[in-house]
């Protein structure tokens, strides 16, 4: 055992653990079991329950698939209208605002977001984040983990549930993680070469195939040293520990610099540590469907292929029912029937037809799916004006869900990142007039900027009606200040900072344009005192001349 970890503090992460998914069973479980057999059955692992890692018999059985596809077209909607790698979806900026508009500050910040909108592409963050939206759309809660990585500057690995098991502090937010890995020898040993356990790696030099179990643990730093660097002192502690047998061993006891782990909800109820979906919604009525279709299809099945009262003379021998068949049979009186229905089948299939349009209809709109299709639909290419235009009551619906995305999600993702480029030298140094000063992260995502339609509209109202009045009164032109209206308004649009000049390129401009103004004015006077005296000459030269033609006074 690393001699780092006290039997105190291993007994503390294995008590947790236990308590920590006891806490899941007991509120939470079998709901997700539910909730996974009928909208992602090839997710969910309750690894502690015994359940198998890379199980390929997972099938999909249900009746309908409409809430497969429901949640699907919720998945990709979400990546479209909040993490596009086509679009931008995010900026940064400074706290404060004048400070942000000064060249330097917008170069460098521009610099870094360029940085990091590569590092995101270079990266498997777009593949595990589309993964996150399914598991938070179906279960409510989800988690993915990012990873420094030393090719691909980090390296994300979404979770799902029933691997893991979450606690939130004081302020409501997810700060600890347990969870379960299923790896094997060979893994194991080429993740922790120096700590793996002898027996560990003489199953891996034995290519011995079997699954076993490590323990994952990240929590906030009891010891925590501020100042200090090395691993298990910064201030999210992280343990690995085997989980095979009764003899625990550590494989590694070290320190995260932020949360690894981004755990979003996708709303939560009091003090609840996980969320509630859009599927748990939706649950009743894709229950009620799968037992329409069931019924409707038996009810055709037996309008097709009835039962059948058959004469005791088949008793030795049933009659061949296929179509086309020929059947040969002595005895029968005439008149009679060998072979009838046992009853008739007179099934309201239309009916049923309907109700079931009807809960699809009502699935999908749990989904959002008609919101979520307008932002998918790449051909029309749909501004963020246009969708919020035509789904006002539907983005209104969805406003807390994407606050607090915002909040449990993309603000931690981003500062983790910053974090992890920043230590690997990838973030120039900020000029000196940056120091001290705090980053701000703005969300510019389709979704995010039809939210602030409201915004963008009353700007562009406002101006416009300036601009009417101003045709009657000519002053009401001063009570704009068109410079913080510009402002506002690339902001809100998510306009690229190299196309909009800082207050100080501005101002420069306009005092060149001043200067030159005045110079051409100076120039214009010059010009016109020098054509003022040359006029002036020329009246004094043809008063001289006319008198000089004059005749002199007589006698």
């Amino acid at each position: 055992m690393d001699s780092s970890l006290t039997q105190e503090e291993m007994q503390h992460f294995i008590r947790r653990l236990k308590i920590l998914e006891d806490e899941r069973k007991r509120g939470w479980e079998s709901h997700w079991k539910d909730l996974s057999r009928n909208f992602l059955p090839r997710r969910a692992r309750f690894l502690d329950a015994g359940d198998e890692t890379n199980a390929g018999e997972v099938r999909n059985l249900l009746q309908d698939g409409i809430g497969i596809m429901a949640l699907r077209i919720l998945a990709n909607g979400m990546q479209s209208g909040l993490t596009s790698p086509a679009r931008p979806w995010f900026s940064l900026t400074l706290t404060d605002r004048e400070l942000a508009e000064t060249g330097e500050a917008k170069l460098w910040l521009h610099d870094t977001y360029e940085k990091m909108v590569a590092v995101f592409a270079k990266s498997n963050f777009y593949d595990q984040i589309h993964i996150l939206y399914s598991e938070l759309a179906c279960f409510g809660t989800g988690a993915v983990i990012i990873e420094e990585d030393q090719r691909n500057v980090l390296r994300c690995r979404t979770l799902t549930v029933g691997e893991y098991a979450l606690d939130t502090g004081e302020s409501g937010r997810v700060d600890t993680l347990y969870r379960r890995i299923r790896m094997t020898p060979r893994q194991m040993v080429q993740a922790w070469p120096d700590s793996v356990p002898d027996n560990i790696r003489d199953m891996a030099e034995k290519d011995t195939a079997r699954w076993m179990t490590v323990l994952h643990a990240v929590e906030p730093n009891k010891n925590l040293a501020p100042g200090r660097a090395r691993g298990k002192e910064r201030p999210w502690r992280s343990v690995y520990i085997v989980l095979e047998g009764s003899h625990r061993e550590v494989l590694e006891d070290s320190g995260y610099y932020e949360f690894p782990a981004l755990c979003p909800r996708w709303i939560t109820t009091a003090s609840d540590v996980y969320g509630a979906s859009p599927a748990m919604d939706a649950l009743g009525d894709c229950l009620q469907l799968q037992k329409i279709t069931e019924d409707s299809r038996m009810a055709l099945e037996k309008e097709v292929n009835p039962p059948l009262l058959v004469s005791s003379v088949f008793a030795n021998r049933l009659p061949n029912v296929s179509p086309g068949a020929i059947n040969f049979q002595n005895g029968l009186m005439q008149g009679q029937e060998g072979i009838s229905p046992l009853y008739q089948v007179r099934a309201n299939l239309q009916g049923a037809e309907r109700t079931r349009a009807e809960l699809k209809d009502q699935i999908q709109r749990h989904f959002h799916n008609d919101l979520f299709l307008m932002i998918s639909d790449v051909n029309k290419q749909m501004t963020a004006t246009e969708v919020a235009e035509r789904n006002a009551e539907k983005l209104l619906m969805l406003g807390p869900v994407l606050d607090r995305l915002r909040s449990e999600l993309f603000q931690p993702l981003i500062e983790r990142v910053f974090g992890i480029m920043d230590r690997q030298g990838l973030i120039a140094l900020p000029p000196d007039v940056l120091t001290g000063q705090e980053v701000k992260v703005e969300f510019i995502s389709i979704l995010a900027q039809a939210q602030k339609q409201a915004g963008i509209s009353a700007i562009s109202q406002t101006v416009g009606f300036a601009g009417q009045v101003a045709g009657i009164y000519p002053g009401i032109i001063d009570k704009i200040n068109f410079d913080e209206a510009m402002d506002e308004w690339a902001e809100m649009q998510g306009v690229p900072p190299s196309l909009i000049r800082s207050d100080e390129e501005v101002a420069a401009i306009r005092e060149q344009r001043a200067q030159q103004m005045q110079q051409q004015q100076m120039m214009d006077a010059l010009q016109q005192g020098a054509e003022v005296a040359s006029s002036g000459a020329r009246a004094v030269k043809d008063l001289g001349a006319a008198q000089d033609a004059a005749p002199e006074g007589g006698m």
